[in-house]
């Protein structure tokens, strides 16, 4: 006996709808992809308990002292830090491990990337030769939600400290900077 047109129309609708929610089940069986590491080249899945202690380093020069430089490191903090403490944690650390510190501009309040952010400027002598640095911190994230105090430092090797020219480079590349995007949401990694 054949069946109407009608009720080969519902079983199919049915059929379709019951291999929907079974694969709708499965997806939600599975546990959520990783977040990937990304580098410039390359992204991979980084394993919770491997500790990322990378920094970009960027400078003008292939081979001897660069006459600027940037360097951006990542430092993983506690839960609970603050900026304010971690910002005075790497100050005292600073007076600690460099001589002859000086002070151009002490701590105070800056922005990256539009978030919170704390600004020092100092110079200090390394093998003989000055060295003068602006450098900016701020809280961020990595990829397993994990908090980070994010340095990013320039460094000038003129005897007479950071130029102009080299502040403006400086700033110029500060102000192109962009925080990641948690993937699936629209909240940015790291504080709002």
């Amino acid at each position: 006996m054949r069946t109407s047109i009608y009720d080969r129309i519902s079983e199919k609708r049915i059929r379709e709808e019951k291999r929907l929610e079974e694969e709708r089940l499965r997806q939600e069986a599975l546990p959520p992809p990783p977040k990937r590491f990304q580098t410039n080249e390359l992204s991979f899945v980084r394993p919770a308990n491997f500790k990322d202690k990378t920094f970009h380093v960027f400078t003008l020069t292939d081979i001897g002292p660069s006459p600027l430089s940037v360097v951006i490191g990542r430092t993983p903090i506690e839960e609970d830090g603050d900026l304010e403490t971690m910002a005075q944690q790497l100050l005292a650390d600073l007076k600690k491990a460099l001589s002859h510190l000086e002070w151009v501009e002490h701590l105070g309040p800056a922005e990256v990337a539009g978030v919170e952010a704390r600004r020092v400027e100092f110079k200090w002598r390394q093998q003989g030769q000055p060295v003068h640095q602006l450098q900016l911190m701020f809280l961020h994230q990595d990829e397993h939600l994990q908090p980070l105090l994010i340095q990013i430092t320039g460094t000038s090797n003129n005897p007479k400290g950071m130029t102009p020219d080299q502040r403006s480079v400086f700033y110029a590349f500060l102000n192109t900077l962009e925080l990641r995007q948690i993937r699936g949401t629209d909240l940015p990694v790291g504080p709002a």
